[in-house]
């Protein structure tokens, strides 16, 4: 019996005994737009076992749920063809299959627990509408109701912790064992602060550090003084704008949402150059490139659409954020762009979702997102972007150190 036949028939009687825990596909053949990764674990949904199949991308997940029998047909089309290395984990041995020129099975017996067939539990929400924060902050009255006028708040907030959490997934959960140190910059009156707070505490487990930055002082002192009746040890706030706010080395996250025009670039580069491991920006007033995108109508084929004013500045604004993204990338960074609700029915609602790199990238990859920068520019006439500028202007500073420090 071949390596991928015994495989299979491994996989089989893992199913078929009740012992199956999961298995993972991987070594992927196809193009940069196939998944990278299959992740399979048995759940149950109304009653029914099924099997959950997480399809990893580049930049996103995607999970569907099946049934086992058509789980093994399409995992034995696929291994040798779209995957070349599978590994099954069931309750008494773990199996690592590689196909190639040469391939190998290699089986080891190893006692698991039982797999958590996690869709029938009661979920844990990721807002709580009784929290103490809500209520001190009249999201919600007394007994947990959310309050007829907030009704938008609270569904932006529960969307805030939902993209959240998709992204401290993306980031590999804590990884580093201290505290979970985050920085919202531009809190305003906290209510995505308390949120993020509760999460990482609650539905994490994890001890926080967190700081909220705002310029206003009155709003400053009520988030100190929830924090500080709701118990919310490691949570402070302090006035400051975010370009003049020193955001500590080693930040796990940064959170930005509704910093105006070049503000957002101030908190994007305070959290790169922190080493941040999670950005979420909801940039909004992008004003700073509107004059060069209108300087830019004067010739070529947007002349026309962007004499008119509302496309002009929807233009800019995705010109803004598109540059933003690569930016982000040439600095080690995963980006998505979400859709995020509404903040007090505004239009301006796109956020940047970017997850650091565990590795560098390689100088071709770094060389062609440069390109990329400059042909995007280049078509619009922008001469400037401020996130490039303090980038430009840090690793200028950064040669010379590095020139010194160099061995001859």
């Amino acid at each position: 019996m071949n390596p991928l036949t015994e495989w299979l028939a491994l996989l089989q009687k893992s199913v078929e005994a009740g012992l199956f825990v999961k298995m993972t596909l991987g070594h992927p053949t196809g193009g940069p737009d196939a998944p990278r990764k299959l992740l399979f674990k048995p759940v149950t949904i109304k009653g029914r076992l099924c099997c959950s199949v997480v399809s990893r991308y580049e930049r996103r997940d995607v999970t569907k749920n099946y049934d086992f029998p058509e789980v093994l047909r399409d995992v034995a089309q696929k291994l040798g063809g779209e995957f070349l290395s599978a590994h099954l984990v069931t309750q008494t041995e773990e199996a690592q299959l590689e196909l190639g020129r040469k391939p190998r099975l290699k089986v080891i017996p190893q006692t698991h627990a039982p797999a958590a067939l996690e869709h029938d539990r009661a979920p844990i929400r990721w807002v709580d509408a009784n929290a103490a924060y809500l209520k001190a902050l009249e999201v919600t009255d007394a007994r947990g109701r959310v309050r007829e006028r907030m009704g938008d708040k609270f569904r932006q907030i529960e969307r805030f912790v939902d993209l959240l959490a998709s992204a401290y997934k993306e980031s590999a959960g804590a990884g580093h064992g201290g505290p979970f140190t985050f920085c919202d910059m531009g809190c305003g009156k906290g209510y995505l602060t308390f949120a993020a707070y509760d999460y990482f505490r609650r539905v994490e487990k994890l001890a926080v550090e967190a700081t909220g930055v705002e310029t206003r002082p009155d709003l400053v002192g009520l988030c100190n003084r929830v924090a500080g009746e709701c118990g919310m040890e490691g949570l402070r706030f302090v006035a400051s704008n975010i370009a003049e706010y020193a955001v500590a080395p080693g930040l796990d996250c940064l959170i930005a949402l509704h910093a105006c025009n070049t503000a957002t670039d101030d908190a994007l580069f305070a959290g790169i150059t922190a080493g941040a491991r999670i950005i979420l920006t909801a940039p909004c007033c992008h004003k700073e490139l509107r004059p060069q995108v209108d300087a830019a109508r004067q010739a070529g084929p947007l002349e026309d659409l962007l004499r008119h004013g509302l496309f002009a500045e929807r233009h800019a604004e995705m010109a803004t954020d598109a540059l933003r993204a690569l930016l982000l990338e040439r600095e080690g960074y995963r980006v998505r762009v979400g859709e995020f609700v509404s903040l007090e029915h505004t239009a301006k609602n796109v956020m940047l979702i970017a997850t650091r790199r565990e590795t560098p990238l390689a100088p071709a990859a770094v060389a062609d997102l440069d390109r990329r920068i400059a042909r995007l520019k280049a078509f619009y006439g922008i001469e400037h972007q401020f996130l490039e500028t303090l980038l430009l202007g840090r690793r200028e500073l950064e040669r010379p150190a590095a020139a010194s420090g160099a061995v001859p």
